[in-house]
């Protein structure tokens, strides 16, 4: 009798230490929704690397690219909601996809719960050499002029989008040339074929210093440190707008909240570091703005609506 009491004291007592057991207390896979050595996955490695020397477990990258994001979203989502499998999460596949495409079987704001933002960069509206553009007011008085035309990375891409958004917002035409890529749409660019284009800050950061585009001007409400002597479209005279992409953290719905706080208090953490500063200013990369994990959640729905809100009035809905 007293064995199987005891015996019963210490079944209990093992129940209760791993129920409390602090998170977490075996590996945590961040899955990134693109290929390897992309700007997210070089986020989710360098972040996973400081939460596992913090937290003393493993954080590892799993690649699930395809689809513009869209495959490693939609997996995430069916995974178990017990804070061990989260998804490193941007702008495309969170916020635009959704209302892009015609099927896409997730719904951001109802699947995944916000846990911590990340990293954020601009678009920037750059011009060819020759265009003999200098401004951007002088990119919209030509648009008004004359034919003009703008190179992007393909249909319903960000910079498609970002540039819908200016044209009707500040009512000036431009003739969109979608291209297979970022790389193929900024060729055209600097070699003149194409007067203008809009791109992520990273991605064109390289040509603007070495002087084969020029950027006219910042699409946020807030200059660049990174190319500090470009304006905001504000500051150059026209209304303030801002696409600004977005990299953070987000889990399966339900998903503990112990967890959601443990991760968010330590990525703050981390980003206030000098090393993960370091490391964003290399990658043309700006720390996200301090915020609670349901501050981040609204931040996320805001940028669902916002997106939804500019693909609907640029027309624009792709196939899958």
């Amino acid at each position: 009798m007293i064995k199987r009491l005891l015996a019963a004291c210490i079944a209990t007592l093992g129940v209760a230490t791993a129920a409390s057991a602090a998170y977490p207390d075996r590996p945590v896979t961040i899955v990134v929704p693109f290929p390897a050595g992309q700007t997210g996955d070089l986020i989710a490695r360098a972040v996973g690397e400081q939460l596992s020397q913090r937290l003393g477990q493993s954080f590892i990258v799993d690649n699930k690219g395809g689809a513009g994001g869209r495959i490693g979203t939609a997996a995430t989502a069916r995974a178990k909601n017990d804070g061990y499998t989260l998804l490193l999460t941007s702008t495309g596949p969170f916020a635009i996809a959704p209302s892009l495409y015609a099927n896409v079987n997730y719904e951001p704001l109802k699947d995944f719960v916000g846990i911590a933002d990340i990293a954020t960069t601009p678009q920037v509206i750059a011009v060819s050499n020759e265009s003999g553009i200098k401004t951007f007011g002088e990119l919209v008085q030509k648009a008004k002029s004359s034919d003009l035309s703008y190179a992007s990375a393909g249909n319903g891409s960000t910079q498609h989008l970002t540039m819908e958004m200016l044209k009707k917002e500040l009512d000036f035409p431009m003739v969109h040339i979608p291209f297979k890529g970022s790389a193929e749409s900024k060729t055209q660019v600097m070699s003149g074929l194409i007067p203008a284009t809009s791109d992520s800050l990273p991605a064109v950061l390289p040509q603007i210093r070495a002087g084969q585009i020029k950027p006219v001007a910042v699409v946020d409400t807030k200059r660049s440190e990174f190319i500090p002597d470009v304006p905001t479209l504000g500051e150059a005279g026209f209304r303030d707008l801002s696409t600004v992409a977005f990299f953070g953290l987000v889990g399966p719905a339900g998903m503990p909240q112990e967890a959601i706080e443990t991760l968010n208090k330590h990525i703050t953490e981390i980003l206030a570091g000098e090393e993960m500063q370091k490391r964003f200013r290399e990658m043309a990369l700006t720390p996200a703005p301090k915020r609670t994990a349901q501050e981040y959640q609204q931040y996320l729905q805001q940028e669902v609506e916002k997106w939804a809100r500019i693909i609907k009035e640029s027309g624009v809905k792709l196939e899958n």
